[in-house]
């Protein structure tokens, strides 16, 4: 037995020693909100794309009010561009945007017509993206053209009529991906870098205007990136990041477009990713990742079962929920240990459970519970969006809690793993349920928008703290009374009752569930039940009273439940977790019974009882189909509901004879399951 415990011991600090990872974990502070919907000076629209200049200043581009407007670091509106809206607005559809050293603004636009100056009469126009180049003051300077524009493509071209800004008509061509969007960032000389994904190229422009290079080619090998890669950034040398979302991985190049290292593969663990969306490069040299993993936490109803959700294995000692005999056994018999170990009928559940592990797709791209409800095609179906946001509502409602975890990764400047930063968004709240990321900047913070208002809200990054809002408890209360009166008439030739008996049953339960979540993979739960049963019976024999007795029956029982869970592998079809779980369960019992005329009979019996029993263990996934358990139980009583004492006392009220059980067990248990 004592190897036995010292086995678990060591497990338990070796869990104690992985512990650390916890507190490379950091959290959010909130700093402030500003902005909203609208189209006044501070607020936009929901299509918008951020920049942020050296001071901290913010730049929101925003396409359906076609207009660029820059905000203090607090969100305090300065100006806006154009400073006036007019019909000549040369912003068409806004999108991304970056600001160089010398306060110049640099904005993206789409299906842009570009006049072929070799054409007149009728005139040609090319549409495709641009960049336009604004001075600090928002006067156009100069616009970047992404696309090479042949006047004489040596084939015939498909174009449209169409009538030009002077009333004439005119020609338009409107090659492949025309109205695509691109990305763009600035480095320290104020050149310019576009992400052109959909052509897996960046264009590299001097400040003058003209384009210096073109690099990158579609692949998921060296120096290759996908065609939805997602985000550009310069860091403090002058290297170029790409977040290679359908590579799920980050791509470095120098100054000169050549190919320097890659980072991360799809997966959620540490330094993994799942479609990176943002990259940022800090001054320090740091670099936060964005991507779309989120890990989801919920409980479902009914709450009766939760005691089933803190125990890893579904077992426990105490089965607190009666779907037995009724009340009476609640009563009676409701803190009889059940040590999974020491009922078989359990263990023929481990290998299901093993099959539900193995098959949990908790961290896959559960896209029911996120924003892919949608494909592609559906996203501009107003009712299929309709749709899907009603189901996505019905799926959360149906939960007790429902909270969604996403991060933010750091790495350092070789693309080495350095830690991570988490948040919490309560799906069933009424104001952050629809809370999702917004951007990164250089300063490192983050900022996360409100679906619905579209208020924006900014957080800084603080080491690990208690967060409240990473808890969820519930507390549950029931009480149950019932009355049961049975008279009896023997086989006799009269109609008087032979036996009256009259019993009263009560039973409250108090039940006090609590779960945190330490990060995306650590979680400590705590459940807490407390029973009390009472029964009251008079048992009336009218012909004979002295036979006449009144039983009293009064049960306290509380069984307390810790479970720590460390996921190790969150990856879909691989996931593997440990849990570090212990069980108490305490309880007594009073009983008396006493005749109910002492003037006939003095007859009487007393007597306590007490429970008390523990167990702890572990249960590892140490592969994908590899699952160990090990448990020590201390069962006091093991084969009763109590360890008893009795008194009896004769019918002239004397004590006779005194009674005593105790019962008392302990083992351990090692249980290997393999799944092949």
């Amino acid at each position: 037995m004592k190897k036995s415990i010292a086995l678990l011991l060591l497990v338990a600090v070796l869990c104690v020693w992985q512990a650390g990872e916890i507190f490379a974990v950091s959290f959010l502070k909130f700093e402030r909100e500003f902005s909203g919907k609208g189209s006044a000076d501070g607020f936009f629209s929901k299509n918008i794309h951020i920049g942020f200049d050296d001071t901290g200043n913010i730049y929101v581009s925003d396409a359906d009010n076609r207009l660029v407007q820059k905000l203090s670091p607090k969100g305090d509106f300065i100006m806006q561009v154009p400073k006036e809206k007019t019909v000549d607005n040369v912003l068409r559809k806004p999108g991304d945007i970056a600001v160089d050293g010398a306060g110049n603004i640099y904005v993206v636009d789409q299906a842009v017509p570009h006049h072929m100056p070799e054409t007149a009469d009728p005139k040609l126009y090319w549409f495709g993206p641009c960049v336009y180049k604004f001075n600090r003051d928002g006067e156009l300077m100069y616009t970047y053209v992404v696309d090479v524009i042949d006047v004489r493509p040596k084939v015939v071209l498909p174009t449209r009529l169409m009538i030009d800004e002077e009333g004439k008509t005119a020609f338009a061509y409107q090659p492949r991906n025309y109205d695509r969007s691109v990305r763009i960032d600035v480095n320290s000389q104020n050149q310019l870098y576009v992400l052109d994904a959909k052509n897996a190229k960046v264009h590299k422009f001097g400040a003058d205007g003209e384009k210096l290079v073109a690099f990158g080619r579609y692949g998921a090998s060296d120096g290759e990136f996908d065609t939805d890669a997602s985000d550009i950034e310069i860091d403090v040398e002058g290297n170029i990041l790409i977040a290679d979302t359908g590579n799920h991985r980050v791509v470095k190049f120098n100054a000169k477009g050549e190919f320097i290292l890659n980072f991360g593969v799809r997966g959620r663990n540490e330094g993994e990713f799942i479609k990176p969306i943002a990259v940022v490069a800090l001054t320090t040299g740091e670099i936060l990742v964005k991507d779309k993993s989120q890990f989801k936490r919920f409980l479902g109803s009914p709450l009766a079962n939760f005691l089933d959700v803190v125990s890893p294995s579904g077992q426990g000692l105490a089965d607190v929920y009666s779907t037995g005999t009724g009340l009476v056994n609640s009563v009676i018999d409701t803190t009889r240990p059940r040590s999974a170990s020491l009922n078989p009928n359990l263990q023929s559940s481990d290998l299901a459970i093993l099959h539900r592990r193995i098959r949990l797709l908790e961290e896959a791209e559960y896209r029911r519970y996120l924003n892919d409800y949608l494909n592609e095609d559906d996203e501009k179906d107003e009712n299929k969006k309709e749709e899907a946001e009603d189901l996505k509502i019905k799926e959360i409602r149906e939960t007790i809690y429902h909270n969604v975890i996403a991060r933010v990764q750091r790495f350092d400047r070789n693309g080495r793993y350095r830690g991570r930063v988490v948040y919490e968004v309560d799906r069933q709240s009424a104001e952050d349920h629809d809370l999702a990321f917004l951007t990164l900047d250089p300063l490192g913070h983050i900022y996360l928008r409100d679906g619905s208002d579209l208020i924006i809200r900014q957080y800084s990054i603080e080491g690990f703290t208690i967060k409240p809002s990473h808890m969820n408890a519930i507390y549950n209360t029931r009480a149950v009374n019932r009355d049961h009166a049975f008279l009896e008439d023997y086989e006799d030739i009269d109609k008087a009752a032979d036996v009256d008996d009259q019993l009263n049953l009560l039973q409250l339960n108090n039940s006090f569930f609590w779960t945190y979540n330490l990060s995306e993979s650590w979680n400590l739960t705590l459940a807490d039940v407390l029973t009390y049963g009472e029964q009251d019976e008079r048992y009336i024999t009218p012909p004979k009273e002295e036979d006449s007795y009144d039983y009293e029956t009064q049960a306290l029982t509380n069984t307390v439940v810790a479970n720590l869970k460390f996921i190790t592998n969150s990856n879909a079809y691989h996931y593997k977790e440990f849990n570090l779980y212990a069980e108490r369960i305490d309880g007594t019992t009073d009983l008396y019974q006493q005749a109910l005329f002492p003037h006939l009979n003095r007859q009487a019996q007393e007597g306590e009882g007490d429970a008390s029993s523990t167990a702890f263990g572990v249960n590892w996934d140490v592969f994908t189909d590899v699952n160990l358990w090990l448990e020590y139980t201390d069962l006091n009583p093991a084969d009763t509901s109590r360890n008893f004492e009795r008194r009896y006392f004769d019918a002239s009220g004397n004590l006779y004879e005194v009674f005593a059980s105790r019962n008392r067990a302990r083992q351990f248990v090692g249980e290997l399951t393999i799944k092949f």
